[in-house]
């Protein structure tokens, strides 16, 4: 999860995103999703709070690859 900080930093300094992919941002947001899906299923409340604030990061990520996208 702490893997995406540095390039969501890097991105927002930079605004260079040309060589992130949308669909590898996408798939980890659906694979987040399911994680949060999985959490509330089991009630288990870490696995909700650290896939959400994931879950926020590559929001974040992606926002900035759309804003700054040539």
């Amino acid at each position: 999860m702490v893997s995406f900080i540095p390039q969501v930093i890097k991105s927002y300094r930079t605004k260079s995103v040309g060589d992130l992919s949308v669909g590898m941002i996408l798939a980890t947001l659906v694979g987040t999703v399911f994680w949060i899906a999985y959490g509330f299923l089991i009630n288990s409340t870490p696995i909700i709070v650290m896939n959400s604030i994931f879950g926020i990061v590559v929001l974040v990520q992606l926002y900035l690859k759309i804003k700054h996208e040539k």
